[in-house]
């Protein structure tokens, strides 16, 4: 297949997803409609690759051979015409997609290969406006694409043996840790997780039962600390199955059965408190601090992958 990739898309996921794939050594289209987008995604692409540079990831002369492979464009037509490998990483809107899909599928050539980074929509319905859907796969990158390593590698009801191993062998090429999900359900494994946490740590503040902050820090001071290395099931087998069998007896039931978004989510959504990008949700946040923490953040999770490498524990 061409050695070569265009991304659509030059937000934070988009710029990200390229960086990842100049540094694995594919020549890469970053595509947007307003060049002001690709301008902030080639500055959020320069930080990243500075970021692995300041931890030892990657040489400064590594770095700028990746961000020399990085083409931007807003020229769609052009970016598809002769790429083996499309990767969409547009807004979260079926309707958006499908009509993206179905411009892919005109643009490209028969063979290219197209993939979604959504992180929960159903490729099959994606895949079901194109005339190529056992060429469509779902890739989902998880938020930051250079430090986080899974990448979740989504089949469609069509989509091919061959296209969803190719893509595996894609992601494993780039350093990434990919698990193949097998059924095209919502949400995919990843982000099914994270929200069942996400559910009860909302109940838990609804409740009254501990802080934001309280209930953040029993996370990372608790089973979080634990899960990068782990995971829930081999904790469970460690922690012993009856144990946790008899404790879901009682348990299970006391659990957020919350059916759909969680009132103090939807409050602080309706208050314009949207998280970090307003500058306040649970927690409030100034440009410098957001920047400073979001370094940190950075840091320290490369640091901890460094460590689960020399120990073995990424294998």
């Amino acid at each position: 297949m061409n050695e070569s990739v265009a991304v659509i898309g030059a937000g934070l996921m988009g710029a990200g997803i390229a960086g990842e794939f100049a540094r694995g050594g594919y020549e890469v289209l970053l595509v947007d409609t307003h060049q002001s987008a690709l301008e902030k995604g080639l500055q959020s692409l320069k930080h990243a690759q500075q970021t692995l540079v300041d931890v030892g990831h990657v040489s400064d002369e590594q770095a700028i051979s990746a961000l020399a492979r990085v083409t931007v464009t807003t020229d769609l037509e052009k970016a598809c015409s002769d790429v083996g490998m499309l990767i969409e990483a547009v807004p979260e809107n079926m309707a958006i997609k499908q009509e993206m899909f179905k411009k892919f599928d005109h643009l490209c050539l028969s063979d290219t290969l197209l993939a979604s980074n959504t992180s929960g929509l159903s490729i099959s319905q994606i895949a079901s406006a194109t005339q190529r859907p056992e060429k469509v796969v779902g890739v989902h990158f998880w938020n930051p694409p250079h430090v986080v390593p899974l990448v979740e590698v989504t089949k469609g009801k069509d989509t091919s043996n061959a296209t969803a191993e190719y893509m595996m062998q894609v992601c494993k090429t780039l350093g990434k840790k990919p698990i193949l999900v097998q059924h095209d359900i919502p949400g995919f494994v990843g982000n099914r997780l994270q929200y069942a946490v996400v559910r009860e740590a909302l109940h838990l503040v609804a409740q009254g039962v501990a802080s934001p902050e309280d209930v953040d820090l029993a996370m990372t001071a608790g089973p979080g600390l634990r899960y990068g290395l782990l995971g829930p099931l081999r904790t469970a087998d460690l922690g012993g199955l009856d144990v946790f069998h008899t404790i879901s007896e009682y348990l299970c039931a006391e659990l957020s059965a919350e059916q759909g978004a969680s009132p103090v989510l939807k409050d602080l959504v309706k208050q314009g408190k949207l998280g970090a990008k307003t500058g306040e949700g649970f927690y409030k946040y100034s440009g410098d601090e957001l920047a400073k923490f979001l370094a940190r953040r950075d840091r320290v999770l490369l640091g901890f992958l460094d460590v689960l490498k020399r120990e073995g524990g990424d294998e």
